[in-house]
């Protein structure tokens, strides 16, 4: 290699795929530096297959999740509900999707188990037991630029706020009587004294910056099989501190029912959205991270503001006109509170962040090493809309039972082709409705309520293109052309009290892994291999 021209040395590398590329990483450090320097296996992974297979979804006390995807019939079929994950058992279990990173999927079974599943290899691999004392949010972090190795990395919790300890002698109502801490309510009831001498505590010890300097965390990784303790390095400066976690909207004293912080690879980095408004990125090949402020969301939507006549209308026949009133009163106060859900995914140009309040979506990019003069990561607002006129029309419509859809909710017994390019172009399809200029839509006797809000069910790898939902039913969003198109429903029919979704995740297939055979399930027992059709393939 050292006779080699660099130049040519360079010449020869760019033309091998990014899989045998990344391995020749390992074969010696000049290799390493001739690939990094150069950034060769960055600039090629835009050749690696990240086509849209669909979207798992886990639903609100439903056992297991769905796959929404286009409706194709052929092999190879994915999983969708995760039935051939794990040993056979007589009873089967609660399960869910924790994460996905380009073809992997991180699940979570009985609220115990963790594997890391491959739904169109059928190929698993069950995790040891978590470590204790580290947060119950994991992500998978698996970049085939960079290795086919996988890992799981858990992070050390946030201190929490201190909390005031129940006082003898003070009535508590029935109901709250097993609790061990005080609700809002009850904290406001409390002596001024002890609220004042807990404000001076929350206070001083939410001034310690976070994150820190050097963030713990637990990291599986499919190299050792094991869990082992590792330090991230913070570069550069941090303006967060404790109390922006603790006043986090989705912060940690939320149920389990709100979305985890997402989380997704891109160019050898990995970009976790923490409690706290701000967004993590770790280097894949050091360890060390560099944190990011989100934008700001302050003020930036219009608050919905419900019409009394409709409510009225809506209500009359359950309650007298002062009830409804005060009903009303209540819901708007609900909708001037509300806080917009944030998401943080991937798309045509690299990393999103998107913000939204009942219809209303705000969408930015990740920009990378603005100038040299300011060599940062900034968000540049990208695009704005209120969907509402869209959706309206979508729901007026006469005909709305008989548009043709194009997506299904496969529970596992369909599946579909990975050549269908799923970068459709549906501009001329009669379900596209444009959300411009549609103001005062009417409508009539069709189901839409802006106090619903919308699901952001995540974005087209390859084109700009936001999947959203509205009660169970599917949309694609063309940030381009402002345009809405329905796809069909993601309703399972098992859902009837509690019609919620909890989180939902973006799927691209991968047919390379180094997860165990069928015969070999556990780490520390099995013998791991690679499924390699598309390595071979790019060899050729």
């Amino acid at each position: 290699m050292d006779l080699l021209p660099e130049e040519l040395l360079a010449d020869i590398l760019r033309r091998l795929p990014p899989w045998p590329l990344a391995v020749c990483r390992s074969v010696s450090k000049g290799l390493r530096a001739a690939i990094d320097d150069r950034g060769i296996l960055a600039a090629l992974a835009h050749r690696i297959p990240r086509s849209l297979r669909g979207i798992f979804v886990n639903y609100v006390d439903q056992e297991s999740p769905c796959f929404f995807s286009r409706i194709e019939h052929a092999a190879p079929r994915i999983d969708g509900e995760l039935s051939t994950l794990g040993p056979a058992r007589p009873i089967r279990p609660w399960r869910e999707v924790v994460h996905h990173c380009n073809g992997l999927l991180l699940s979570l079974e009985d609220w115990r188990t963790l594997y890391v599943y491959n739904p169109a290899t059928r190929r698993w691999a069950q995790l040891p037991p978590r470590p204790k004392g580290f947060d119950s949010a994991e992500h998978l972090v698996f970049d085939p630029t960079v290795s086919l190795h996988y890992e799981v990395i858990s992070f050390a919790e946030a201190p929490r706020k201190p909390k005031i300890p129940i006082q003898p002698g003070i009535k508590r109502e029935s109901c709250y009587q097993g609790c061990s801490e005080y609700t809002i309510s009850e904290i406001k009831k409390l002596p001024a004294t002890l609220r004042a001498k807990y404000d001076s505590e929350a206070e001083r010890e939410g001034s310690v910056e976070w994150p820190p300097s050097s963030y713990a965390a637990q990291v599986f990784s499919s190299r050792n099989g094991q869990w082992e303790e590792r330090a991230y390095i913070r570069q550069g400066d941090v303006s967060a501190a404790l109390i922006d976690v603790w006043s986090d909207p989705w912060g940690l004293e939320l149920t389990y029912e709100v979305s985890r912080c997402n989380a997704v690879c891109w160019r050898g980095a990995f970009y976790l959205h923490c409690r706290g408004g701000f967004v993590m990125r770790l280097s894949l090949l050091e360890h060390k991270y560099q944190v990011i402020k989100t934008p700001r969301l302050d003020n930036i939507f219009t608050r919905p503001r419900l019409d009394v006549d409709e409510f009225l209308r809506e209500y009359e026949d359950d309650m007298d006109k002062e009830a409804c009133l005060i009903q009303l009163e209540r819901e708007q106060e609900l909708l001037d509170n509300m806080k917009p859900s944030t998401h943080l995914g991937k798309s045509e140009h690299g990393i999103y962040y998107t913000a939204l309040l009942c219809h209303q979506l705000q969408v930015w990019v990740l920009l990378h090493e603005v100038s040299e003069s300011r060599p940062i990561l900034e968000w540049e607002l990208k695009h704005k809309a209120d969907l509402r006129p869209s959706f309206l029309q979508h729901y007026m419509r006469e005909d709305r039972e008989n548009i043709e859809t194009t997506w299904e909710l496969d529970c596992g017994e369909q599946g579909s082709n990975d050549q269908v390019d799923y970068g459709w172009d549906s501009s001329d399809d009669d379900s596209v409705i444009n959300v411009k200029g549609e103001e005062g839509v009417d409508i009539g006797d069709g189901h839409f309520d802006i106090r619903d809000g919308m699901d952001f069910l995540g974005y087209h790898p390859r084109k700009e293109i936001a999947f959203l939902g509205n009660r169970f039913d599917g949309f694609a969003y063309y940030l381009g052309s402002s345009k809405l198109q329905y796809l069909g429903s993601f309703n399972p029919a098992r859902c009837r009290d509690r019609q919620e979704t909890r989180e939902s995740f973006i799927y691209t297939a991968c047919m390379d892994d180094l997860l165990p055979d069928e015969r070999n399930t556990t780490h520390g027992e099995s013998t791991c291999c690679l499924f390699s059709s598309t390595l071979t393939h790019g060899m050729h």
